[in-house]
């Protein structure tokens, strides 16, 4: 069950918004409410309404869209201080993919008007949207750019670099995910990926275990993301 809003309490929690000077943060808390959700819970389904924009406070969050076949893709991982949802800036009416709450997530969500209204007149927030716009379009390209160039087995490793990454900001660096959401981020199978995956861990680069990866040797998984072998 969708838990209800809430304040937002202290915004300098939260990773987006803790860079704000203290009178921008006043002018767009009244704007600004948080939402816990449960490991696995959908926050939005395609066809649902582009009503909120969404910054993850704490846990992970897994935007994917499936196809009319039942194939999927997982366009992104989600992290504390990422933003999804972002598509009602542009008024669009309804939503193409599935965004899930992977762990006990807090969302920050802010009312599609709201964040229209406060990307129009806040300077220091639409500084860090356009921030966040070209970095994420910078790694867009790059995901597209080893489609194009790279093996499956340079593909996973650079994929699971981004993930690792993402994941020693945060703490230790262990990166929960199962061989399938590999398989869906880099555009490959399942079964190539496990092989993949064993293949790392025999060379000592990797542990496996729990539905979890950790990264044994960094440089030798940074070696293997160059790598066109």
């Amino acid at each position: 069950m969708r838990k209800a809003l809430r304040p937002p309490g202290d915004l300098r929690l939260d990773p987006f918004f803790q860079d704000l000077s203290e009178d921008a943060l006043a002018r767009v808390k009244d704007y600004v409410y948080h939402r816990e959700y449960e490991p696995h819970q959908i926050v939005y389904f395609p066809d649902d309404p582009c009503d909120y924009a969404y910054w993850v406070r704490k846990g992970r969050v897994r935007v994917t869209r499936i196809s009319p076949d039942g194939r999927q893709v997982t366009f992104r991982h989600l992290h504390p201080g990422d933003l999804f949802g972002e598509e009602c800036l542009v008024e669009s009416p309804r939503r193409d993919a599935y965004a899930e709450a992977l762990d006990a997530t807090v969302l920050c969500l802010m009312r599609a008007a709201d964040f229209r209204r406060v990307a129009r007149e806040e300077a220091e927030v639409c500084f860090l949207l356009a921030k966040l716009a070209c970095r994420r379009a910078q790694q867009m390209e790059n995901v597209w750019a080893e489609s194009v160039f790279k093996t499956v087995r340079s593909r996973i490793a650079a994929g699971l670099l981004r993930l690792y990454r993402q994941a020693a900001e945060e703490g230790p660096a262990a990166v929960r995910i199962t061989h399938q959401e590999i398989a869906n981020l880099v555009g490959t199978t399942r079964e190539t990926t496990t092989t993949v995956l064993h293949g790392f861990r025999q060379e000592g680069i990797l542990e496996l275990g729990n539905r979890r990866v950790r990264v044994l040797d960094t440089a030798a998984l940074e070696h293997a993301a160059r790598s066109n072998a």
